[in-house]
């Protein structure tokens, strides 16, 4: 695979950039896709197993998370970076994130956000951050907004996507070309994509990267519970179930508290539904309890047949686009 903007900013050899999955990364899963080529990246609770009690907690908990990848990879990874949002100028979580970076001499961020916060991007630009913008509810429009902000790259996920889903609905296949006929920055795909044949379908939209989360979950390395990678495996892709949360949209696979607050919520109880649902990114994944906890993954989940490597499936993209 030949070098691109991509490869070159962040000096990594092939553009596949693990997602920064709530619970489900740590310093050996980072390491490991950083090692095999990709860039690995530090997500919320990297390696923990409990939430942090105050911010001074969690930097601590992120200092030695960065330390450990140090350890284990000389190659370049990137930590996830929370915009302050509500309305919010400043976030004390975001400010100990940011503390840590400079001490780590952390050199790539992956920021998320409903909007760049130029206040942030500037500090972090002042210390020669790779800032990776992705948007948690992105259209065309705020991608090219964006995009004036000075932004190094922009991750364009659609809705097939894990996790955080966004509030429009528009396919990575819809929303990639559009965003890339528009920008002159690099655009890195996200949502869906589980293998060579995705990932050469989004350069052939003009992306010069790919970001994958669920592919990534259902492997060796990754510390989601090995009962929620025998879901993922076993899951066909028309058996999700879907709702708006909270937090947005959310989809899982069929588990108990996700069916109980998806009738909750079609009773008009969200508040009800929440405690199905509140804390089961960790129960769900992390723990593998798969009655009381949510598996949120992407709906291409359907395709994923076996547990890999990270090095086997960084390696079977490669030979895919060539």
């Amino acid at each position: 695979m030949k070098s691109n903007r991509i490869t070159n900013l962040l000096g990594i050899k092939y553009p596949v950039i693990s997602a920064a999955m709530t619970w489900v990364t740590s310093a050996e899963f980072v390491a490991a896709v950083s090692n095999a080529g990709g860039m690995g990246v530090l997500g919320p609770n990297a390696g923990q197993k409990e939430k942090a009690s105050s911010a001074e907690d969690m930097a601590d908990r992120l200092t030695k998370e960065i330390r450990k990848v140090k350890e284990l990879t000389n190659k370049p990874f990137a930590v996830n970076y929370i915009f302050p949002m509500g309305g919010a100028s400043e976030d004390p979580f975001t400010n100990a994130v940011f503390e840590v970076l400079v001490k780590e001499n952390v050199k790539n961020v992956i920021a998320i956000g409903h909007g760049v916060v130029e206040r942030e991007l500037k500090r972090l630009k002042e210390h020669n951050i790779n800032v990776i913008y992705r948007d948690l509810s992105p259209t065309v429009e705020k991608l090219v907004e964006a995009e004036k902000t000075g932004v190094d790259a922009l991750i364009v996920t659609g809705y097939e996507a894990g996790g955080h889903m966004s509030d429009f609905k528009i396919s990575t296949l819809s929303l990639v070309p559009q965003v890339t006929s528009l920008v002159k920055i690099p655009v890195i795909a996200a949502g869906g994509i589980i293998d060579g044949r995705g990932a050469k379908a989004a350069f052939s939209m003009g992306a010069e990267g790919v970001y994958m989360g669920t592919r990534f979950i259902a492997t060796f390395e990754n510390p989601a519970s090995i009962e929620t990678k025998k879901a993922i495996v076993n899951v066909k892709s028309e058996e999700f179930i879907e709702f708006k949360s909270g937090a947005g949209h959310l989809r899982t696979i069929p588990t108990e508290a996700g069916k109980k607050a998806l009738e909750l919520i079609n009773q008009g109880k969200p508040q009800e539904a929440y405690k199905y649902y509140g804390e089961g990114f960790k129960i769900g994944m992390l723990d593998g309890d798969l009655v009381n906890g949510t598996v949120s993954v992407s709906e291409s989940a359907g395709g994923i047949k076996q547990i890999l490597t990270c090095q086997e499936i960084i390696e079977e993209i490669v030979q895919s686009i060539g």
